[in-house]
């Protein structure tokens, strides 16, 4: 962790602020011991893939139309349906069993009142097929990726795992494209983060480098009216992680290897090494949420889509 570790920007005179509304794409069933350690034998947990509608009231970034609304997501759950993904993918939700995955996240924005069509820009936290969800909705969007995930995407990881299997043609070429390198001047330093980009150039949504589980790894920190909310992806999965009454799980691999939910199990445990020093820093005026968090999902579903947090 770095020495000195400055506040968050406070909010300008003329300050841009950001919605945010939260949408369940789907629900899988976790064993503890993949996540957590210590863990309970046998415990189990259903949880939500969450995504989030993220509205600007107006920006020229990414080529749009500052007069209009800017509307993103920030991940996109599981596909609307098992039979979408490739059989060895189907076989890993099976063993996630009990799971839901109709009626996808673009249905929900219609039900409530958005066409999919309108969403301008979708940002994954990162590829893992219960964060992808169905890019062919989103007609109109851009997708943007962090550094690496393309070549995850397209390159795989060797099948180290049944979770870490990967589609190349999941994106659309020609809408897709990644963040610059973390390490570039793009990036600054934020708070206890070491690399964080203003994704609209007013201090509105900063794009956070947390690597660790995969890599392009990202979380969004958004400044609402009233609060910081810092989506979190697969950052953490056990909200016990951040109060330090669990420590990351690995189990035994089958070649006699240990396995980890992470890629990069020091980098990951840094990464909530800093969102801890967030909560702090930043004095309960910022929620953390992270992608599979079913207890902050059960007393905040009443806000999703088209409601606001």
């Amino acid at each position: 962790m770095p020495s000195k570790i400055h506040p968050l920007p406070p909010p300008t005179s003329d300050q841009t602020y950001v919605t945010v509304s939260p949408i369940a794409g789907g629900y899988i069933t976790l064993a503890e011991q993949f996540f957590v350690s210590p863990a309970t034998q046998d415990a189990k947990r259903t949880v939500p893939s969450l995504t989030f509608l993220v509205t600007h009231p107006g920006t020229s970034a990414f080529g749009a139309d500052a007069a209009k609304p800017f509307r993103m997501m920030f991940d996109l759950g599981l596909r609307r349906a098992k039979e979408r993904y490739p059989e060895q993918l189907q076989r890993h939700i099976d063993g996630r069993a009990p799971h839901q995955l109709p009626p996808g996240v673009a249905a929900q924005l219609k039900s409530g009142g958005l066409d999919p069509a309108d969403i301008d820009l979708v940002m994954l936290s990162h590829v893992h097929y219960d964060h992808h969800g169905d890019p062919e909705d989103f007609p109109n969007a851009q997708f943007v990726v962090g550094r690496g995930a393309l070549n995850v995407l397209k390159n795989g990881l060797g099948g180290i795992a049944s979770h870490q299997h990967f589609v190349p043609d999941t994106l659309p070429d020609e809408r897709s494209s990644e963040l610059s390198d973390p390490k570039g001047s793009d990036w600054k330093p934020l708070g206890p983060f070491t690399a964080a980009l203003d994704l609209f150039h007013d201090g509105s949504v900063y794009v956070i480098d947390t690597p660790g589980h995969l890599p392009g790894h990202v979380n969004l920190l958004c400044r609402t009216k009233d609060r910081w909310l810092c989506l979190c992806g697969d950052a953490f999965h056990d909200r016990r992680l951040l109060t330090g009454e669990k420590d990351i799980g690995t189990w035994p691999g089958p070649a006699g290897n240990t396995l980890c939910i992470h890629l990069d199990k020091e980098a990951a445990a840094e990464s909530i090494a800093r969102l801890q020093e967030l909560e702090k820093i930043v004095n309960g005026r910022v929620e953390l949420i992270a992608a599979h968090d079913e207890g902050w999902w059960e007393q905040n579903k009443a806000k999703q889509f088209p409601m606001l947090l």
